[in-house]
């Protein structure tokens, strides 16, 4: 279903009633409801919430526990919902590296990888603890590369970036991988090599293993020769940053249609989920991250009306450092604004 409906249907429901604001998250109780312990075990994919926003749950079997989201920040809002303690809830963490070929191969395989079942149009945040050195990804269905806009924020940092998303065609509503600028969210990974147990791997332009294939049970490896799949890049390298910051409290906003699945991980990681925050706007919700103790109240916007990347100067743009972390118009070094680096003395 293309994205187009969802904003024609909102255009009707946005002039008869306010935002509606749903927290699906994942508390103790829930968990234990399932059999989730605190330490890991085998659990087969299930549901571990059902409102009336959605359901939750695991994509696949692994070995399953529970742990704790809210890295840095603990307290937070998506829109102008209540604040929310991330501390009142758990979050699912599986054992094993979500198995991924590429973006147009479809969705994840296997292991730690979550599902929501949406049951009304709007908006989904799913808040996890994002290493900026790791890759993140959703998917609708089995097929759709879906854009998102990811946040995260540490002691001394700030990312915050929204992927490129195709206006028309059969795409209509997926991840634009060919818009200006493009190059900076994905990576280019193609199939060159085969490792010692026969398994195909995936290699970029500088011969560095980016992902491979997995062999099902009972089964041979499987990949499908297609010449060049495109994968998510790195946090801190689409945010401009020389090297990795240390993982941080962080979310994952994305427009959902009733009736579709949706899955999101992380790559090279095991991401924990904690279910999600349903939105009905028909705007993108902002996402707060509450001051607490020496943390600043950090607002991480939206761009989620702007259709594909491109070069827009504004001269009252938001200055950073190349930490990621907003700066004042007087701040010296190299800095960072419109996506554009310079140099002030």
């Amino acid at each position: 279903m293309k994205k187009t409906l969802l904003l024609s249907a909102f255009a009707v429901f946005a002039t008869v009633a306010s935002a509606q604001t749903v927290i699906g998250l994942t508390t103790l109780e829930d968990m234990d409801a399932v059999g989730l312990a605190s330490s890991k075990a085998d659990m087969p994919a299930m549901t571990i919430l059902d409102n009336e926003a959605g359901t939750f749950g695991l994509a696949y079997a692994d070995s399953w526990g529970t742990t704790n989201v809210g890295k840095t920040y603990k307290t937070v809002k998506v829109g102008d919902s209540e604040e929310i303690n991330l501390s009142d809830y758990k979050a699912a963490v599986g054992n094993t590296n979500p198995a991924f070929q590429s973006y147009e191969a479809g969705v994840m395989s296997a292991g730690a990888v979550f599902k929501i079942d949406a049951k009304k149009d709007g908006w989904m945040t799913v808040f996890t603890n994002i290493n900026p050195n790791k890759q993140y990804l959703v998917m609708e269905n089995k097929t759709g590369a879906l854009p998102y806009t990811l946040g995260v924020a540490g002691a001394d940092y700030k990312i915050n970036y929204t992927l490129p998303v195709q206006t028309s065609g059969d795409d209509e509503g997926y991840i634009d991988f060919n818009a200006p600028n493009a190059s900076k969210y994905f990576i280019m990974a193609t199939k060159q090599a085969t490792n010692e147990q026969g398994v195909k791997l995936w290699t970029d332009a500088e011969g560095n293993i980016v992902a491979q294939d997995t062999k099902p049970e009972g089964g041979a490896a499987v990949m499908e020769d297609l010449p060049g799949q495109n994968k998510p890049q790195f946090p801190f390298k689409v945010a401009g940053m020389e090297t990795a910051p240390s993982e941080g409290t962080g979310f994952m906003t994305f427009n959902v249609l009733a009736g579709n699945s949706y899955y999101f991980s992380a790559l090279g990681s095991k991401c924990g989920g904690v279910g999600f925050v349903y939105t009905d706007s028909l705007e993108e919700p902002a996402v707060t991250f509450c001051a607490q103790d020496d943390l600043p109240e950090i607002v991480f916007g939206t761009s989620a009306a702007v259709k594909s990347i491109s070069a827009v100067n504004d001269e009252n743009a938001p200055i950073y450092n190349l930490m990621g972390v907003r700066v004042n118009a007087d701040a010296k070094g190299i800095l960072i604004q419109n996506g554009k680096k310079f140099i002030r003395k």
